[in-house]
């Protein structure tokens, strides 16, 4: 019987390393998508650790048939969506200072993300242990074989469930290319095709335009309408900003607007373009960084009367 709990409770103690190591292996793509702070990293390893014993506990209290201890889950839920909710009020409270603003979309998303990859460690814990238990109980497998068996596989489950929560990116859904940047009439801006941007008043700032501005349009792949509504959202046109601002930064100071790009719709080929002065980088840099910003889920709206007709057949 000693043996049998110690082989248990180091199946509780495996099932909740592959839980927090499941959430390690989605850190990375928090870092890439979302910078953030060392005291967000220790907050959400001590949530993947009460995520992951929660989780690996829920098959020993189904054994035991303590059904009731199963209401835990429910705690934890609300729990996690505590966390979601101060994640968005912290993001929310700082957002007037930002140079750059989020933006609401984004700030959601991020909220969101912080919560859902909670719910996998509960999952990657909880299968780590039930598989084991299955393999020692039901098939009489070897204790230290059974383990080792269920940690793969768990850790394979992590792989695959991080490749469903990767969203996609702009540079899947559009092609981002660099276009022209000139002046008409003396100081409208224009990008590409499009003229009437901005309007550059001072001479000084117009040639560092010319000099230094990347012109960039943003086009919907497959003349789609459905890409098009999804670069063409709000949120997501400030979601690809920040992404520039946070790896290139930002040239000017907060009171001179002239220096912040604005994204515009160019209505003949449903395309954004805007003009962007990198801080460092050059053009290349500035294309990456669009193509890397993540489709925020709520732009993704489903207008099934466009969805198989192409860009240019109406009108």
């Amino acid at each position: 019987m000693d043996n049998k709990m110690f082989f248990f409770d180091l199946s509780f103690y495996v099932g909740v390393c592959i839980g927090v190591t499941s959430r390690i292996i989605m850190l990375n793509t928090d870092q890439k998508q979302y910078p953030s702070h060392p005291n967000i990293l220790v907050t959400q390893l001590v949530l993947a650790f009460v995520a992951s014993a929660l989780g690996a506990l829920l098959v020993p209290a189904i054994i035991e048939r303590s059904y009731t201890s199963i209401t835990f889950l429910s705690l934890a839920a609300e729990q996690f969506r505590q966390v979601r909710a101060i994640r968005r009020n912290t993001l929310q409270n700082i957002e007037s200072s930002q140079l750059v603003k989020r933006g609401e979309s984004l700030i959601e998303e991020i909220a969101k993300a912080y919560e859902v990859r909670n719910y996998m460690c509960i999952i990657t814990s909880f299968f780590t242990v039930a598989i084991d238990t299955i393999l020692r109980e039901d098939f009489g497998m070897n204790n230290i074989l059974s383990l080792v068996i269920a940690g793969a596989t768990n850790l394979i489950l992590a792989f695959l469930i991080k490749k469903l929560l990767t969203r996609k990116k702009v540079g899947d859904i559009a092609d981002i290319v660099q276009v022209p940047i000139s002046f008409v009439d003396t100081s409208i801006l224009k990008v590409g095709d499009l003229k009437g941007i901005t309007n550059i008043g001072l001479l000084e700032d117009r040639e560092l335009y010319l000099q230094k501005a990347v012109g960039i349009e943003i086009i919907p792949k497959n003349k789609n309408y459905e890409n098009a509504s999804i670069i063409y959202n709000s949120g997501q046109r400030q979601a690809i900003l920040y992404n520039i601002y946070s790896k290139l930064g930002r040239y000017g100071d907060i009171d001179e607007p002239q220096y912040t790009p604005i994204p515009r719709k160019f209505a003949e080929r449903e395309s954004i373009l805007f003009a962007y002065i990198p801080l460092v980088g050059d053009a290349q840099d500035v294309i990456n960084a669009v193509k890397n910003c993540p489709v925020i889920e709520s732009t993704k709206g489903k207008n099934l009367a466009l969805k198989n007709i192409k860009i240019g057949s109406i009108g």
